[in-house]
């Protein structure tokens, strides 16, 4: 068994006080919200990080987790905290691969992007833009690298900016994610793809500035790595919805927590691990 000083840290905290820092689709919210009735269990808790200087949180994975508890009227829920700064914590980002739409379609749905220019680039050229904040993102086509020419800064006009190059896709494509910006690579596992879309890296800063001032980015572009992930914690939803006040509800999770430990029943896997099932 793990040692106890090691145990993530897991709280009982409002709902309320929980803020995303990216979008999220309803859609997908209400699914989540039947599943959640029907298992009438939390599996997993989302992952947050407190906000300095405020008794808030933002999450940084699990947002639809929580917006679907708040659909549900469930007032408190079992996040995992975690310290932003951190190691072993990485931000990265998430590309796109987005198949599935006519390309001329997708040039169109680009090109009538306001506050954005295309411009030719090589690969090197684009990932230095992105980098150096010179560009909102880059698009990929088979040889054809263009820049979306715009500042990118996700404390003013580039989170809008942001916005705007996914919705030109959105709800008329597929959307995939992917970790890499090689066509080569992304092309013979997805027969209709129309384009790469690459995303700059944002600080933890930047996401916590987004979800102070209740700002978000586009879904499905951060991408958290966070060591000793607390996962199937199956937290009773009876619990997370009980009348009780926050300090009842905390008693509880203590409680669970040292019967959990005295059954022997936490472990700690080190492998990494590739889930088929999710």
């Amino acid at each position: 068994m793990i040692d106890s000083t090691e145990l993530p840290d897991l709280r009982m905290l409002p709902v309320a006080d929980l803020r995303p820092h990216e979008d999220f689709d309803p859609r997908r919210i209400e699914r989540l919200s039947r599943r959640l009735q029907a298992e009438r269990q939390l599996k997993n808790p989302p992952v947050v990080a407190a906000i300095p200087e405020s008794e808030c949180y933002v999450i940084l994975d699990g947002a639809n987790r929580v917006m679907a508890c708040e659909l549900l009227g469930i007032p408190h829920i079992v996040a995992q905290l975690v310290d932003y700064h951190s190691p072993g914590l990485r931000l990265e980002s998430w590309n796109h691969v987005v198949a599935g739409m006519p390309p001329q379609i997708f040039a169109e749905a680009l090109a009538e992007i306001k506050g954005t220019s295309l411009i030719p680039s090589t690969l090197e050229e684009a990932r230095l833009a992105i980098e150096n904040g010179q560009a909102a993102a880059f698009i990929v086509r088979q040889k054809e690298i263009q820049l979306v020419n715009c500042r990118s800064d996700i404390r003013s006009g580039g989170l809008s900016i942001l916005t705007d190059i996914v919705n030109a896709y959105k709800g008329r494509a597929d959307i995939f994610r992917a970790s890499n910006d090689i066509w080569e690579k992304q092309a013979p596992f997805y027969p209709g793809i129309t384009a790469l879309v690459i995303f700059p890296h944002y600080r933890p800063e930047q996401i916590i500035a987004a979800a102070r001032d209740r700002h978000k980015v586009p879904s499905g572009i951060t991408r958290h790595i966070i060591p000793f992930r607390a996962l199937n914690i199956n937290i009773p939803l009876k619990v997370l919805a009980a009348e009780w006040d926050l300090d009842r509800k905390r008693a509880w999770l203590q409680e669970w927590l040292m019967d959990r430990m005295a059954a022997n029943a936490i472990r700690f896997y080190e492998e990494s691990t590739f889930s088929f099932n999710e």
